[in-house]
């Protein structure tokens, strides 16, 4: 074997082994707790996968961890990687509301006025008309 594959499977061979043996034990918490599982929950867990891989291996870099215990930290980072996910993603979606709530009440504002202003201007209309104001101008 070239110097190259062997450098690669050296450096990452157990974070693959972590990222699988946790994947593995992800699937069997959710069975274990009766969840059916779906493909479409499979398809987005391994798109989730090299994002996980990424994590995983800063870790392991900053703990400096080799072998059997960059294999652990991987795999517990694998199995709570969906808690993570769903933790962001309640926070981003909370956010996108509070921003939302207050585009609606600047909009409802601005609606308000706008109405007030059409209202106003009737009113004046209708006082010129009626002769109740005089004509400036």
């Amino acid at each position: 074997m070239t110097p190259w594959p062997e450098a690669f499977i050296a450096k990452y061979f157990w974070i693959w082994i972590g990222l699988t043996f946790g994947l593995a034990a992800k699937y069997a918490l959710l069975i274990k707790r009766g969840v059916k599982i779906k493909p479409v929950l499979v398809l987005a867990d391994l798109l989730l996968l090299p994002m996980v891989a990424l994590i995983a291996f800063w870790l392991v870099s900053q703990a400096g961890v080799h072998g059997e215990g960059a294999a652990l930290m991987t795999a517990a980072a694998t199995v709570g990687a969906d808690r993570v996910v769903k933790l962001y993603t309640d926070r981003f979606l909370r956010q996108v509301d509070a921003a939302l709530m207050e585009s609606v009440v600047q909009h409802k504002a601005a609606i308000r006025e706008e109405v007030q202003t059409e209202m106003s201007a009737e009113r004046v209309v209708h006082d010129i008309a009626t002769g109740k104001r005089p004509l400036d101008g």
